[in-house]
This record gives structure tokens, sequence and C-alpha cells, in this order.
């Protein structure tokens, strides 16, 4: 009996949980801070000291992974964001931040976490250092944002520098 009433109770969390409405929020958002963390020295240890060996494959690397401007495999890099409610950026309602670790080819994989008012929007992205618009997966969240999943499309507003984003949970 015991443990019919704790399924019956869990089932009930559940659905209260997923009766969540949709939503779909816009905001606009300007970069304030950005940190680059160049990792080259350690690229440059792991030369000749490789855990995995050292052999070579004639399909393998090339070296292009490091050659010209980076970011390139294993560099990090920390960006802030003041976020608005309307495109007009005069009064900051939150902020955001993105923590990236770049792999090949000038991609990143980001974890952001987007302040707003009532809670936080947690989420995850994989993009390229270079593009114009991304996506962040929303996997999560705080406050009235709790138990949120969605994405979030970023692109670019009418002013220079400005991203407005799209967030739509379910």
């Amino acid at each position: 009996m015991r443990a019919a009433l704790i399924a019956a109770a869990l089932a009930a969390a559940v659905a209260v949980g997923s009766a969540r409405a949709a939503q779909t929020l816009v905001i606009y958002s300007v970069a304030t801070h950005e940190q680059f963390l160049n990792h080259s020295d350690d690229r440059a240890r792991g030369v000749g000291n490789n855990p995995f060996g050292s052999f070579k494959d004639s399909t393998g690397p090339s070296g292009k992974e490091t050659a010209g401007n980076g970011p390139f495999a294993g560099d990090r890099s920390i960006f802030t964001f003041a976020v608005f409610g309307t495109d007009g950026v005069q009064n900051p309602i939150g902020s955001a931040t993105f923590a990236c670790e770049y792999v090949f080819d000038k991609n990143a994989f980001c974890n952001a976490v987007y302040v707003l008012p009532g809670g936080r929007l947690l989420g995850t992205g994989y993009f390229n250092f270079n593009a114009k618009t991304f996506s962040v997966s929303i996997t999560g969240g705080t406050g009235k944002y709790a138990g949120a999943i969605g994405q979030l499309d970023a692109s670019a507003a009418k002013r220079n520098h400005e991203q407005k984003l799209t967030i739509a949970l379910r």
C-alpha cells in the first residue's frame, strides 16, 4: 500500500512538472567581456610526450590544426553578456555567461547560463568561432525556469554587436 502511494505521488509530481506550458521569449544581448585562454604551451608540452603513443597515420592530422590563427583545440574562452528585454538595449534585465572549450576547426562546446528575472536558464551549444548565428539547447533552469527544456536561437539584431535571442521552452 505504501509503495502504491509513493508511486502515485511520484506520478503526480511528474505530471505537474510536464504540464509546463510552451513559452517563447524574445530578448537581446550585447557582449560585455571576453577572456581568451591560449593553451599553446600545453600543445608544445604534448609533442613527443603523448600518452597515446608516438605514431604516424597517413590519413591522420597534417598539422593544419595548429597553423594560422586560433582558436585551436584545447583553447578556452569566457564571454559575458548584458541581457535586455527590448532591442533598445537601454535597461538591462539580466546577464549571461558562456564558458567555451575549442576543439578542431575553430568549433567550440559551450556551457551557457542566462540570469533572467525570476530565475536562470542553463544550456549547452556547439558552434563555430566565426558563426553569425548559433543555437543553445536549454537543458534546465532555476526559479520559474526549473526543469525548463527547449532551444535558444541567436541571430544578429538591428544594432552592431547586438544579438536577438529567441527562446522556445516546452
